[in-house]
């Protein structure tokens, strides 16, 4: 008999069929969908059709996320493409961390309208993914020290993310983080970046990289100072939400808009 893993409450994914234009998702390591509830909000009640997947090994326990490897997250992210492009014309992707360098995956091997890369995780700022492998078998999980790495206290005490890091599946973002960077001269659709220079996690010089490296003829980035990793839940996440929703509008996806009461 299948064992059911149970999902944390609010951990839950989100799928929304509304305009022919579709907005999907795509959350960070050790996170949720709910990174993006005030993304979900905001696209919803513009009218667009909204996917936000919980990913393999999230939103359950920890343990789970270290019977993962980098190929079932990326699994889930293209079933979900796949899935809004039965009745979406037009599909952006928004990545946040690990999501944004899913989301650089998926558009160096699939047709996008446009990306939105929230601190993409391309490259680390601590040791602990070089010791990973090492540690690993010794100790399968690592505190996280200060939580999540968000500047607004209120936003990262209510975050809702695991509070530790399991090493194995940490060395399978560091797999997938490498076999992207063979990615990007293949991306060719719009990109906007977005990175705080007071990161902690994931190095702001790794979302430069991108930026010189991909082949879009239409990119842009968005350089932050008042917030730390999780963009879309730190004291920036209005101008980042206001910009998203700009670039989403400036790319052809204006069609997804609807009267507000």
């Amino acid at each position: 008999m299948k064992t059911t893993v149970e999902i944390i409450a609010g951990a839950e994914p989100v799928i929304h069929k509304g305009s022919g234009t579709g907005i999907l998702m795509l959350h960070g390591f050790t996170a949720t969908p709910a990174q993006f509830k005030e993304f979900t909000r905001l696209f919803v009640e513009r009218g667009y059709s909204v996917r936000v997947p919980l990913l393999d090994g999230h939103g359950t326990n920890v343990d789970q996320l270290n019977k993962c490897v980098w190929n079932d997250w990326y699994g889930t992210a293209k079933k979900h493409l796949f899935e809004m492009r039965k009745h979406c014309d037009k599909v952006f992707v928004i990545g946040q961390s690990m999501g944004g360098t899913l989301a650089l995956h998926l558009a160096a091997h699939y047709q996008l309208e446009g990306l939105v890369l929230l601190a993409p995780a391309m490259k680390f700022k601590s040791l602990l993914p070089l010791l990973a492998p090492v540690v690993a078998p010794l100790k399968p999980r690592w505190k996280k020290k200060d939580g999540a790495d968000i500047q607004n206290l209120k936003s990262r005490k209510e975050s809702l993310n695991y509070d530790t890091i399991p090493l194995k599946a940490l060395n399978e973002l560091k797999k997938l983080m490498v076999h992207v960077q063979d990615d990007l001269q293949d991306v060719h659709v719009p990109v906007l970046i977005a990175h705080s220079i007071h990161d902690h996690t994931i190095d702001f010089k790794g979302s430069k990289t991108v930026y010189e490296k991909i082949s879009s003829r239409s990119k842009s980035f968005l350089e932050l100072k008042n917030s730390y990793h999780i963009l879309s839940l730190d004291n920036d996440k209005d101008v980042v939400l206001r910009e998203s929703e700009n670039f989403i509008q400036k790319h052809g996806g204006s069609a997804g808009m609807k009267q507000l009461d």
